[in-house]
């Protein structure tokens, strides 16, 4: 093993992800759906902590601590450490630890990011070895949104989500995050029942909203005034049966934000508010499932 630090640890933190828009453009021939979203990274966040030891074989284990995950093959974190070693053909013995602090199944992309800061710190450990291009080839291998994750910010993603362009943020957003105990969404059921909802995107229900209009507002800070350019496509799908999301997204309106919406297919909801003493205030009100969170610096 070579480049490698032994038994040096590196701890990332895991960021959420909400969609301050997300329409569905259409159902692709591989199953997958062509997206047009912008994805914004908030404070809220996961902690991965990543060691490596020498080794004659390739030896993964994972922990997560405040939830009950897989801790094999079928967590995103523990294939993303099994991939960078298969890429950079190392055998080595890897350590994963991640501190669960995001709901989960929520569209937050708690998963998705937890797999990208594994594989930024298993990167660093290893001396970076692999072009960016090729971490992110790795990452989009895994999962739609892990890309993003693992570069953050405000982005605008196309195609599944992997293919993405910086967007101009002139001030930081103050959101309040909430969930509905209990509630869960399956995305792949989500996406599913948009197709029926919109005829298989052939232009018969008209959805989106002022995509150009959201990016100038982000970009000069008037989103407030700009607010009915959010757009989540997966709402007229997922609230009508996830009510407890739909009675949030109400609450949060009522409370004084100037817009509320799910993130990616829900059922988490976030709403965005003037300042931070407001989303302190609304996170009060809406009980122990609310979490107050400003733009992530990165």
């Amino acid at each position: 093993m070579t480049n490698a630090t032994y038994a040096r640890r590196v701890t990332r933190h895991a960021y959420a992800k909400i969609n301050l828009y997300l329409d569905i453009l259409s159902r692709r021939a591989d199953g997958f759906h062509d997206l047009l979203t912008v994805m914004h990274s908030l404070s809220l966040h996961d902690d991965v902590s990543v060691e490596i030891f020498p080794c004659g074989e390739k030896q993964i284990s994972l922990r997560v601590y405040g939830a009950r995950l897989p801790v094999d093959q079928k967590n995103l974190a523990y294939r993303a450490a099994e991939a960078f070693l298969a890429a950079i053909g190392q055998n080595a013995r890897v350590h994963v630890n991640i501190r669960k602090k995001l709901p989960i199944a929520a569209g937050l992309a708690g998963g998705s990011s937890d797999a990208a800061a594994t594989l930024r710190a298993i990167a660093e450990l290893f001396g970076n070895p692999l072009s960016e291009d090729n971490m992110l080839a790795l990452g989009a291998a895994l999962g739609s949104d892990v890309p993003y994750c693992m570069v953050g910010g405000t982005q605008i993603c196309r195609g599944r989500g992997e293919l993405m362009q910086p967007l101009a943020l002139s001030e930081p957003l103050y959101a309040v995050v909430a969930t509905a105990h209990g509630e869960r969404v399956s995305t792949p059921r989500a996406f599913a029942e948009t197709d029926t909802y919109y005829n298989n995107f052939d232009g018969s229900v008209p959805h989106g909203a002022d995509f150009d209009r959201l990016c100038r507002a982000l970009a000069d800070g008037t989103l407030g005034e700009n607010a009915d350019c959010l757009y989540n496509a997966f709402e007229p799908v997922v609230l009508p049966t996830c009510t407890g999301a739909a009675d949030l997204r109400e609450r949060m309106l009522a409370l004084g934000a100037y817009a509320a919406h799910m993130s990616g297919s829900g059922p988490s909801v976030f709403g965005l508010f003037k300042t931070h003493d407001q989303t302190l205030d609304a996170a009060r009100a809406l009980g122990p499932f609310a979490y107050v969170a400003t733009s992530a610096k990165l």
